[in-house]
């Protein structure tokens, strides 16, 4: 059943289901029809019944009851008769048979019972027989009457024969309209596959014609095409990561080489010797960094860095991460101030946010001139803990915000060779603070600095002061 076609599977089982209706509607026919039929017998047998019943109120003698009976019912084209005394003895009988076919009710049976009975006699079928016993001015009679059931079953018969020859008709010609209905109704499915299939790596900027984007297919198309615009744009992405990641390899290395050729063409000084040294130590040490940050990328895209779920003290982490670029900030003249007076416990890698606040407090010093200020700070929501990084920089455009956690993208490229910098630490960063199920998000005007939240979820809190902050950082 696998093996077949949606069509022909659809096809099969609507067959079956009406093939189960008409089967059940066929037999409830046939019962409804027989029941009909014997109802209409019986209430003719017992008019028949009343009719003898007639007889018997008006004559006087058992002699006379047999003259008149024998005058009206003695050719009757559907029913027979028998009435006999209470001895056993036949006073009237219109049929072939010498006997009652029914044994004579008790003489203690109620006057008047009928009892309605299905024979089949000898040589002449099934009969249905009425009986019941009657007061007449000259005795007690036990009456009979009868009719064949012959007809009864051959009209039924020939109506089995027309279900048994019209129900597998109408099946097959359901199963041939189901076959064709699902066949157009799956037209659209097997469009939409070609117009899929007809779609590669090339031509990932086309998109499958929509009929009707209420129905089924309609919405299946929807999908397909949102699909393909995913993928467009992730190859895109691959495309473009490529070409930055090759374009940020080259670079250290063409400096590289350029350096080793410059110092082979002729002898040099000591200290030429020196400086050269000292630029192939900072191209390596820049290539070296671009591919950890590569390899971390890299690691989170395919699932293979796994968060970890210990209890972080993070008012503690932010005091290391700002210990760690004091000496940055000191170099730099700039006023490095940490405003985390509150303690909290989040769930995460320790290692890992390390890196994410690094990452953006040295972004912050990068990008703030001298004099300036990056303030950091900690606050305590609900169900959050909220980290804000401030400076006072030269803020970042409008139009270059929305791109800021894109891999390579640089706000000012022409600091790129300046800062060292590979557009790299962003991204980084909100690849771990999503892992530990956290946002962050950067506000910034040009001028005006650019601040940099990160929200992740609380785990502990505690209203005591930070001992830490208070005895590194006192008022």
């Amino acid at each position: 059943m696998k093996s077949l076609s949606i069509r022909w599977r659809l096809t099969l089982w609507y067959g079956f289901a009406l093939a189960v209706m008409l089967c059940l509607f066929s037999l409830v026919l046939i019962l409804l029809v027989w029941q009909q039929a014997l109802a209409r017998t019986d209430s003719g047998l017992r008019e028949e019944l009343q009719e003898i019943g007639l007889e018997v109120s008006l004559a006087d003698s058992a002699s006379i009851f047999a003259t008149q009976v024998a005058a009206r019912f003695s050719q009757h084209d559907f029913y027979e008769f028998i009435v006999t005394d209470e001895s056993g003895q036949v006073i009237f009988n219109s049929s072939d048979l010498e006997q009652p076919v029914v044994t004579a009710m008790s003489s203690t049976a109620e006057l008047n019972q009928e009892r309605l009975e299905t024979y089949d006699l000898a040589g002449s079928g099934p009969y249905r027989i009425a009986s019941t016993r009657m007061s007449g001015s000259f005795g007690a009679l036990n009456v009979q009457v009868m009719t064949s059931l012959v007809p009864l079953y051959h009209d039924l018969a020939a109506l089995q024969w027309v279900v048994a020859l019209l129900l597998p008709l109408a099946v097959l010609v359901a199963i041939a309209s189901g076959q064709f209905l699902a066949g157009r109704a799956l037209r659209q499915v097997q469009q939409v596959v070609d117009e899929t299939n007809a779609i590669n790596i090339s031509s990932l900027d086309r998109r499958v014609q929509i009929l009707n984007p209420d129905d089924e297919i309609g919405k299946l198309a929807v999908a397909v095409n949102s699909l393909i615009a995913r993928l467009d744009r992730a190859v895109n992405e691959i495309h473009r990561f490529t070409a930055d990641a090759s374009h940020e390899i080259r670079t250290p290395i063409a400096a590289l080489r350029l350096e080793a050729e410059s110092i082979l063409r002729s002898p040099r000084t000591p200290q030429e010797y020196e400086r050269t040294l000292a630029v192939v130590l900072e191209e390596t040490t820049r290539l070296g960094k671009l591919a950890d940050q590569l390899l971390k990328l890299s690691r989170h895209d395919a699932g293979i860095i796994r968060c970890q779920h210990d209890p972080v003290q993070l008012d503690a982490l932010l005091l290391d991460v700002v210990e760690q670029v004091k000496s940055i900030a000191e170099d730099r003249q700039i006023n490095l101030i940490p405003e985390i007076g509150t303690t909290c416990e989040i769930l995460g890698d320790d290692i890992s946010l390390s890196q994410v606040f690094f990452n953006i407090l040295e972004n912050a010093l990068k990008y703030t001139p001298v004099g300036g200020d990056v303030i950091v700070k900690l606050n305590v929501t609900d169900k959050s803990a909220v980290v804000e990084v401030q400076d006072s920089g030269i803020g970042i455009s409008a139009d270059d915000l929305p791109h800021l956690f894109e891999r390579f993208y640089q706000a000012d490229p022409s600091r790129q060779n300046s800062s060292g910098g590979t557009g790299l630490g962003l991204s980084i960063a909100q690849a771990a603070v999503f892992q530990h199920e956290g946002t962050i998000e950067i506000q910034s005007q040009p001028g005006q600095g650019t601040k940099v939240t990160v929200l992740l979820p609380l785990y502990k809190q505690t209203d005591e002061p930070n001992p830490a902050f208070v005895e590194q950082f006192p008022a």
